[in-house]
């Protein structure tokens, strides 16, 4: 017994009927009683149905016949859509649905895991540095303090220190009396470079290249003054923290502090190429004016250092500190902004003259 089923028949003309469908190997059979009672049987060449869309409990059928005209069957039966699908498996509107559905399944597990990539690239390059910046903030001081002077001695490993300046500079220092709350101690070591960084916790190390370039006491005292505010501020354990977040992306989420100091100062030589931005600079500036001028000391070396600074950018010597303490363009002005109408009266050190006398005079005997 031939297998029937129930369907709505939509002629050329948008005309619609009740429908008998028969399935053969070649055709689907359709009959119906038209308009005038009479009955009809409309056969379509499977080969010729254009496609077979499903949209919620209906699906439809489209039909081109011999004229090029579009006709449409209309089904609810689940069952003939089945039938329909098993029977003609080998031609290409059940092939194309099959791809169709293949294809927005496919589609739909490839946006889920881009998503996921999405989310876990977010998370590595945005919210680890945020999230290691906000476990600086929150670290004591005294763990910033001790992880610090770790770092320090693992770094100075690599270097040749200048052992008679830097006894010199931690005197010129005192005698700047900075008013900072960590216990400052400051490194020169001998390089060709043109270079100064802070440490975490208060260690603080010059290059005498850059020494040999100042000119006059308060290029030094503003050096200081800029370094010693990096660390004041904890620019330096912030900015480590964002800058190795990623490299150290297990630790931060757990926030395993002997971890991250064990990595730290296995790293600890990355600390001198670590660029600081334009606000901490800037922020950075402001402190060390303001450390300046609290002490009577003419804040215009700030001025003299950063000139100083971009002359030796434009030489072939290699200035290392510009590339990690950038004097943007507006950087000089800011500084002039800050001492104009400061009406406080730099007051000259001898003490301060004598020890930069002696330190300049090391600088250019080359005996070290």
């Amino acid at each position: 017994m031939i297998r029937t089923y129930s369907a709505v028949y939509y002629n050329s003309s948008g005309r619609f009927f009740n429908a008998t469908i028969f399935l053969s190997s070649i055709t689907l059979s359709i009959r119906y009683v038209d308009e005038h009672s009479e009955s009809k049987d409309v056969y379509w060449l499977a080969e010729n149905v254009l496609s077979i869309n499903e949209e919620g409990l209906a699906s439809t059928i489209i039909y081109q016949n011999k004229n090029g005209e579009t006709e449409r069957l209309l089904i609810h039966d689940p069952e003939l859509v089945q039938a329909i699908k098993k029977h003609f498996s080998h031609l290409h509107f059940v092939v194309g649905w099959k791809h169709q559905l293949l294809g927005n399944t496919r589609n739909k597990i490839i946006l889920f895991f881009s998503v996921i990539i999405f989310a876990i690239l977010a998370g590595y390059f945005w919210f680890v540095p945020w999230l290691g910046e906000r476990i600086a903030r929150n670290i004591s001081k005294e763990w910033e303090i001790s992880m610090g002077e770790k770092m320090h001695q693992s770094m100075m490993g690599r270097y040749k220190i200048d052992s008679s300046s830097t006894k010199l500079i931690n005197e010129f220092y005192k005698a700047l009396h900075y008013k900072i709350d960590y216990p400052i101690s400051i490194t020169v070591v001998e390089s060709k470079e043109i270079n100064a960084f802070a440490v975490p916790g208060g260690n603080i190390v010059i290059y005498n290249s850059l020494l040999s370039r100042m000119q006059k006491p308060e290029e030094l005292a503003a050096l200081l003054s800029h370094e010693a505010s990096h660390i004041a501020q904890r620019h330096s354990l912030r900015n480590i923290f964002r800058s190795m977040a990623r490299k150290m992306f297990l630790l931060v989420i757990v926030g395993n502090e002997s971890g991250i100091a064990g990595f730290l100062v296995n790293n600890a030589d990355d600390l001198k190429g670590l660029e600081y931005s334009r606000s901490l600079e800037t922020e950075a500036d402001n402190h060390g004016i303001a450390l300046m001028l609290s002490n009577n000391i003419d804040a215009t070396g700030m001025v003299a250092l950063m000139e100083t600074l971009q002359e030796e950018a434009m030489g072939k010597e290699s200035a290392a500190f510009l590339s990690t303490h950038p004097v943007f363009d507006n950087r000089i002005e800011n500084i002039k902004q800050q001492i104009a109408g400061i009406n406080t009266q730099p007051v000259s050190s001898e003490l301060q003259e004598s020890i930069f006398g002696k330190l300049q005079k090391r600088q250019r005997s080359g005996d070290w």
